[in-house]
């Protein structure tokens, strides 16, 4: 089953009125169900199903937004099973992504809250905020959404030291790396051996953080080549194109050498701490006022988008 389908159907389920309480297969791990798409977990609680008499999708995702963890019950228990929480949120951030923003914002301010007098499960949630909706297991991200989540666990002082420093790393990565934000600067090395640095200028510009030895990477590259205007417009200055090499092994630039004369290419040891790079490639479209208008989108998916940005 697909990761869009399986989202789609558990969607419908809840706004359906169908209660998931189905018992979890013979096995012992339950996070493995969640991975290949069979939903088959025992819920930690019981969730809620929207009113009937609610008629709109929205008003429907809203309500259970504002209602869905009010059958966990908090007094009893000190942790809980950490596979069955992180369904839990799955189900919980399938159904907010539909939800309107400020019904968002309260629930997950009024769920972090209510976690602050729990170290424990303040820092299950975190974990099973991370499984769901930002690690490389996640059925899709939200950066929003998970940033608020980061910043509530690390205001705790009890949170789990043992854990902080992955979460705190994490929250500085994606705080200057989200849609609508100013990117970090960030020093880099050329190809040429030459010192360089990177900051936001007024020509759109598209970074694609990469490897010379990924073939995603290289596709990337043929496909944005093949792309006349595209080509035009980065050779006439409209648009830049960085490719940066993250953490870079010896012999990138030799591996780089048939890129195209009018990028810049580059390799830089510090930015992964700066920037969010979940997946390689990954690409952000830095717009002309200095912000970020796209990221964790396709090369073709950027392309379009710094297109129009010199067309605005």
């Amino acid at each position: 089953m697909s990761r869009i389908n399986t989202r789609t159907i558990l969607l419908s389920l809840i706004l359906m009125g169908t209660t998931l309480t189905v018992s979890a297969q013979e096995t012992n791990d339950s996070t493995a169900l969640l991975d290949t798409g069979v939903m088959y977990v025992e819920p930690l609680f019981e969730y809620p199903m929207a009113p009937e008499e609610l008629s709109s999708f929205t008003d429907k995702c809203d309500w259970l937004a504002e209602n869905f963890w009010n059958n966990l019950n908090l007094k009893k228990q000190d942790a809980v099973d950490q596979a069955k929480l992180n369904h839990a949120f799955n189900v919980y951030a399938t159904t907010i992504q539909y939800a309107t923003k400020d019904k968002v914002t309260s629930s997950v301010d009024k769920l972090m809250k209510s976690l602050q007098k729990n170290p424990m499960l303040l820092y299950q949630m975190t974990k099973a905020a991370e499984e769901t909706i930002y690690g490389p297991r996640a059925e899709f991200w939200i950066d929003e959404l998970y940033v608020r989540i980061l910043k509530s666990a690390l205001m705790n002082k009890k949170f789990p030291k043992s854990k902080r420093a992955r979460y705190e790393l994490q929250l500085k990565q994606l705080e200057h790396s989200m849609a609508g934000e100013t990117p970090n600067n960030f020093e880099f090395t050329r190809s040429n051996g030459e010192p360089a640095r990177y900051f936001p200028m007024s020509t759109p510009t598209i970074i694609i953080f990469g490897d010379p030895d990924c073939g995603d990477c290289r596709m990337a590259k043929l496909r944005m080549q093949a792309n006349v205007a595209f080509n035009k417009a980065v050779t006439d200055g409209k648009i830049n194109v960085l490719f940066i090499i993250p953490d870079p092994e010896e012999g990138w630039e030799t591996k780089t050498a048939d890129f195209p004369a009018h990028w810049t290419v580059g390799a830089s040891d510090s930015v992964s701490d700066l920037y969010d790079i979940r997946d390689i490639p990954e690409v952000y479209v830095i717009g002309s006022d200095g912000k970020i208008a796209a990221k964790h989108v396709t090369t073709m998916q950027a392309l379009d988008r710094a297109l129009s940005l010199i067309n605005e």
